[in-house]
């Protein structure tokens, strides 16, 4: 909600009868087990400041290759 729909965390916490602290956590969770999901299928290349320039799928995550097999074959030089 917060990173796609661009709602405001008050906003999020009072449409899902939340406090605004465990609506903070919880997107500090959510974001961190995501990184830890990608950090485990990929390869990174990353800034100082921990940004992510660049990403190599690595090959034993099947689900991940299967998804760049389906949607990104046409794309290729």
């Amino acid at each position: 909600m917060h990173v796609f729909d661009g709602l405001k965390q008050a906003e999020i916490a009072e449409q899902l009868n939340l406090g605004l602290s465990a609506t903070k956590s919880r997107i500090q969770r959510a974001k961190n087990l995501l990184r830890k999901e990608i950090e485990s299928c990929c390869h990174l290349e990353t800034r100082a400041d921990g940004q992510i320039l660049d990403f190599v799928i690595k090959d034993n995550c099947k689900s991940l290759q299967a998804f760049k097999k389906q949607h990104l074959e046409n794309y290729c030089c």
